[in-house]
């Protein structure tokens, strides 16, 4: 009886995911951390002007810091990822369909040795039903991307941890994001006191064997009027369009963003954020979503 009645339970489950994944997305979803290091939400119309939830306090508190949130949505489940704090070989992963109850804790995905696992965030192939899930750990005395795949979460160990790709200097905070058979990695190369800023590098295959990040050295400056020193590149595709806008996370400013259609040219926009948002990532999300977040989550 327990086996039937959990069986029914997951099918329902599902269900909902499903209709959830099928309904039209008319609007847009911010995670971010702020001076509290725990994770906090804002909702926007059009991507550009956002406004906190929850009166901006917290929307979750993992137990430990939680720095660096990368949310997404893959088969209807959200999936959430965060680093633990400066020098942990721990990410933390969770589940929730309904962005507001989360199931989940952390994952050791590297030995001690390496130091840290910074910035995790993770991109899922369809073709492959595989997530690659990757972070940056110590290599070599600086920080390089590792990486490891994964179907569902259960098999994540620092044994099958990897380097990605290794440019020769300190490169944290990827990001990805798929265009007509090219993978563009957004990313942050160099030191804490530096003046780079954000780069792009792109490759035709996530497979580290047939083409890789690093060759395009230390990536392409393609942000100009950066408010540098800055960091956590983050992208979001607008709903029904070909166009994505992408996030960049000033050292002492407010977040900023450019605007690009063939991720060749980028333009610089006005946007609005919340105060103090931190390394921020972006998803859209349906109406009946953003009710339920308004109505869990009210702000004045």
């Amino acid at each position: 009886m327990r086996c039937a009645a959990w069986i029914a339970m997951a099918l329902v489950w599902l269900e909902g995911a499903a209709q959830a994944e099928n309904e039209k997305h008319e609007a847009y979803l911010m995670a971010y951390f702020g001076p509290a290091e725990k994770l906090f939400y804002a909702v926007s119309d059009d991507a550009r002007h956002w406004k906190a939830l929850n009166d901006g306090q917290p929307v979750f508190d993992a137990g430990v810091r939680l720095r660096d949130p990368f949310v997404n949505r893959v088969k209807g489940v959200f999936h959430l990822v965060h680093t633990k704090g400066w020098d942990h070989p721990t990410i933390f992963h969770w589940e929730s369909t309904d962005l507001i109850g989360w199931k989940g804790g952390p994952i050791d995905v590297v030995e001690p040795a390496k130091q840290r696992a910074w910035a995790p965030e993770f991109f899922y192939v369809p073709a492959e039903d595989l997530f690659y899930v990757y972070w940056a750990s110590i290599h070599n005395g600086h920080n390089t991307i590792h990486y490891m795949t994964t179907k569902d979460w259960t098999d994540i160990t620092p044994a099958r941890s990897a380097i990605w790709y290794d440019i020769g200097i300190h490169d944290i905070d990827l990001t990805i994001v798929e265009h007509q058979g090219a993978y563009y990695g957004f990313h942050k190369p160099g030191d804490v006191d530096d003046r780079m800023g954000n780069r792009l590098s792109t490759v035709t295959s996530l497979d580290p064997a047939k083409d890789s990040f690093a060759g395009d050295g230390h990536g392409k400056v393609v942000f100009e009027g950066q408010t540098k020193p800055t960091e956590g590149p983050e992208v979001i595709r607008l709903i029904g369009q070909d166009k994505w806008y992408i996030y960049g996370d000033p050292f002492h400013s407010p977040l900023e963003a450019w605007e690009t259609t063939d991720f060749v040219t980028f333009a610089k926009i006005d946007v609005t954020t919340p105060d103090g948002a931190k390394h921020c990532s972006m998803i859209p999300i349906t109406r009946a979503e953003l009710a339920a977040l308004r109505a869990r989550y009210p702000s004045r």
